[in-house]
This record gives structure tokens, C-alpha cells and sequence, in this order.
């Protein structure tokens, strides 16, 4: 059997990788042939030719949002899935292919791969209903806009964070000033966050109904962005963009269904469909929705600024926040919270983030620590894994953990929650912070944090909770 296969995540750091890794490993032990492309954030890498994709058997899409270039597998076998459970039991994914495949593009090319009647209406309701999954994936839709905005916070933080740390001082009033060069750098900080609001927009819409998205959304979430258009005293923030995000993409997919003459078709996406998406959702601000979004944000934000000034209410926020971070490692839960502290950087309250970022780091750590001091309760596999899961945390990827959680999850997950609640927890009582939408010890060497030692102790603490759990309660395994 040939397979082909293409794996995607909403960062594409980890578990893009991770996913390619278990298929092609698990389908080599299967006796089956395969080819899978990552589509990371350093773009496209492995890429599939025509011909690899036509003389391959079945297509294996495991997949958070949406892939780039469907459309090649038109006509072709094909199993969808969510990244999880391809790291979960990789086995059971290859176990169901010629179950639960559909037939990509419709019944035209189902009929065109000469299948059965009977399989052919059985592809076609798989069609409906994968469709329908896709089209209510709101959660996939916005972390597809968040994949693609984090680089440009990831650089807008780091910059601002140097160029305050090297080169800022304080005058008679009160004031900040950058000397020299650093107000250069300091400024390019700011654009690149101007930028993250209608990359964010611009990247939900286009995982609806595609590039003919791209225009109405951006300019749509910089009419969102500024009070003066819209007649308030701010902007509508993050939520002002995801709210443009989805009403483009799901207009525009309208919009795309519409019958017109062959005439007009060349016309819809460079101008139809832009001019009409942006005179529409810059109306639906200027006149309906855009003062009662701002006022909610402006409130939003104070009452995340007070949680975090009350000693008592901070520490709270920073369990829920640790727990979150530490329940699912890189999943739907811990990518809320984070996204949480990614808005809440560009709403200038960099507390949030110094909760996500040191608790990001407990699981992998714990988990790799954990491996090499008690060995006989992981397996070689796990054991082995040991110094380059304790790296993944260094560097901020808490998917490392995922492995171990898999395994065992009945003893790994409390653990991991419970180490990154008590490192929540901390971070919020000092009051740390994180100018960048990352985790894990790197962010203390790079400077982007007010208390670079304190940064380190509460991820060392939590680590420490985390591996002392999982060594108490976990059991011997017979390894192999």
C-alpha cells in the first residue's frame, strides 16, 4: 500500500513534526509506504509531487486547521483527523483508513475513480459530513489565524523588550526615552504589532473561504483598530478581529456560492468580493457593533489589570491559568490560555503572558527529569527521550510531554496540571512578566521578563511539584 500524507498544527512547531514522525514510523513497521509533508512554520517542507499523490493509494490529512493546497487531492482516498489522535495510537489511524476514508472534491470525482454505486453514496455523505465538521471548526478557524500571528508578536515583543532593556531611560517627568538606534528598534517593535490584529483577521477568514478573504478582513480589523474611525476612545482589540475574521470568511463563502454570469467570474475575487467585504464590515463597526465591542474591551482590560494588581486574585488567575497551560499540553485547553496571554500582550498587561510562559515549560521539563532520575518506572523509549524532552522545555514546546501523557496518562496529567498550577500561581503572586508570546526558560535569557531570576524560580518549583508527583505515584513498567 502507498500512502501520502500531510500534517499541520496551528503553530507548526511541534506537533506538526511529531505527527509526520509517528506515521512514518509506524507505517514502515506496518510494511506500508509512505511520504508525508509538513507544512510548519518554515513553510512547506517534504512537499508531495503530482505524481507521488497519484499513485498513492490513500491520503492521510492529520491536520488542526486548515491545509494548504486541498485541492491536489481531488479524486484521491482520503482520512481526515486532528493531530491527537495520531499521536495517541498512530496504529488505530492506519487501522481505519479503508473504513472512514471519503473521496476528496464530490461525487464527480468519486464517479471519475470508478468506485461502487454503494461506495460512492457512502463517500458522498462522508463528503456532507466532513464538510459540515469543517465548516462549524471554530476553534480550528482561530488558531489558524493565531499561527499566523504569532511571529510578528513573537518579533514586536522581542524588540520592544530589547530595545527597553538596552536602550530606555526615564526623564524628569515620568517619561520613557530611547537613546540612539533603540528608538528605531523600539518603533519596528510597535509595527510589527500594528500588524498581528489584521494578520489575525485576515488568516481566520482565509481558513473559511480562502485568498479572496484576505483584503476584506485586513482592511476590515484596521477599521476595527482605530478609534477614530470609529468614533470611540480605542479600538475593539483582538476581539473586534476575530469577530471580522469570521464575518468575512463565512461572507465571502456566501458569496462564493453565488451563480453569476461566466462573464463576471473573473471579476469576483480581485473585485467584487473585496470592495463588497470591505464596504460591509466597515459599516457593521462604524454603525452597529463597533462601540458596544470597544467599550467591552476597554472593560475586559481593566478588570484583567485589577485581578492582577490584588495579590489574592492573582494567584487564583494564575492556577486556572497554570492548570490550563499544563492539562493538555499544545491542545485546545492550553492553546486558549495562551491566545489568552498572547491578546493580553498587545493590550499592554504582560502579567498574563508571564503566567503562560513559565508555566509552558513545567510538563516537558518535569516530564524529562522525571525519566532520567526514575528509570525504572519509564519505558527505554521513554528514557531515551529524557534529554530531548528536558530541551523542548528549555525552549518552550510543551508538546515534548505528550509522549509520556499518552502512555500514562492517569498518572502524567495530574502531575503536569498540578506542577504548572504552582508555577502559575507564583509567576502571578511576584508579578512577573513576558514581552513575547512564547514560554520556557529562553524567554528569561533573551530578556524579555521584568525579574529574569525569579522567571527561573517558579519554573524551576513547579518542574520540581511535577516530577515529584509522577516519581511518587507512577508505576514500574516492564521495559523494554
Amino acid at each position: 500500500m502507498k500512502i501520502v500524507g500531510v500534517t499541520k498544527c496551528p503553530t507548526g512547531i511541534a506537533h506538526t513534526y511529531m505527527a509526520a514522525e509517528r506515521l512514518e514510523k509506524t507505517a514502515a513497521k506496518l510494511g506500508y509506504e509512505i511520504k508525508v509533508e509538513t507544512q510548519g512554520s518554515q513553510g512547506t517542507e517534504n512537499k508531495l509531487t503530482r505524481k507521488e499523490i497519484a499513485k498513492a493509494d490513500y491520503v492521510i490529512i492529520a491536520a488542526d486547521v486548515s491545509i494548504d493546497e486541498p485541492e491536489r487531492f481531488n479524486g484521491k482516498k482520503v482520512f481526515k483527523t486532528r493531530i491527537k489522535p495520531v499521536l495517541k495510537n498512530t496504529e488505530n489511524i492506519f487501522e481505519r483508513l479503508e473504513e472512514e476514508y471519503f473521496i476528496m472534491g464530490g461525487i464527480d470525482a468519486v464517479q471519475e475513480c470508478d468506485l461502487k454505486d454503494s461506495d460512492a453514496e457512502n463517500a458522498g455523505n462522508m463528503i456532507e459530513h466532513s464538510d459540515k465538521k469543517e465548516s462549524t471548526d471554530i476553534l480550528g478557524q482561530l488558531m489558524n489565524g493565531v499561527s499566523y500571528m504569532i511571529p510578528f508578536v513573537v518579533v514586536g515583543g522581542l524588540l520592544v523588550s530589547l530595545s527597553l532593556s538596552f536602550g530606555a531611560t526615564t526623564s524628569p517627568d515620568g517619561e520613557v526615552v530611547f537613546l540612539g538606534i533603540w528608538d528605531k528598534v523600539h518603533q519596528i517593535g510597535a509595527l510589527a504589532f500594528t500588524l498581528m490584529y489584521p494578520i489575525l483577521a485576515g488568516f481566520i477568514a482565509f481558513s473559511i473561504a480562502g485568498r479572496a478573504t484576505l483584503a476584506p478582513a485586513m482592511i476590515g480589523a484596521m477599521v476595527a483598530m482605530n478609534e477614530e474611525i470609529l468614533g470611540t476612545k480605542a479600538g475593539t482589540g483582538f476581539m473586534g478581529c476575530i469577530i471580522v475574521g469570521y464575518f468575512v470568511g463565512y461572507l465571502v463563502k456566501w458569496m462564493n456560492s453565488w451563480h453569476v454570469v461566466k462573464e463576471f467570474k473573473p471579476m469576483m475575487p480581485i473585485f467584487i468580493i473585496p470592495l463588497t467585504g470591505v464596504i460591509t464590515v466597515s459599516a457593521l463597526f462604524i454603525f452597529a457593533i463597533g462601540k458596544p465591542v470597544a467599550m467591552m474591551m476597554e472593560v475586559l482590560n481593566t478588570m484583567l489589570v485589577q485581578l492582577a494588581a490584588n495579590p489574592s486574585s492573582a494567584i487564583i488567575l494564575g492556577i486556572v491559568l497554570g492548570a490550563m497551560i499544563g492539562v493538555d499540553m499544545g491542545g485546545p485547553v492550553n492553546k486558549v490560555a495562551f491566545f489568552f496571554g498572547v491578546t493580553s500582550i498587545a493590550q499592554g498587561n504582560l502579567q498574563i503572558m508571564g503566567i503562560v510562559s513559565t508555566s509552558i515549560a513545567v510538563a516537558p521539563l518535569s516530564m524529562g527529569i522525571a525519566a532520567l532520575i526514575g528509570k525504572e518506572k519509564f519505558t527505554e523509549e521513554e528514557k531515551n527521550a529524557g534529554f530531548y524532552t528536558i530541551f523542548m522545555g528549555i525552549i518552550g514546546i510543551s508538546e515534548g510531554a505528550i509522549p509520556f501523557a499518552a502512555s500514562d496518562p492517569i498518572h502524567v496529567l495530574p502531575a503536569t496540571i498540578a506542577g504548572s498550577a504552582v508555577t502559575g500561581a507564583f509567576s502571578a503572586a511576584c508579578g512577573i512578566t513576558s514581552a513575547v508570546p512564547h514560554g520556557g526558560l529562553v524567554v528569561a535569557l533573551f530578556k524579555a521578563t521584568n525579574y529574569m531570576s525569579l522567571y527561573l524560580l517558579s519554573v524551576i518549583l513547579g518542574t520540581a511539584v511535577s516530577a515529584a508527583i509522577v516519581l511518587a505515584f507512577k508505576k514500574k513498567q516492564n521495559c523494554r
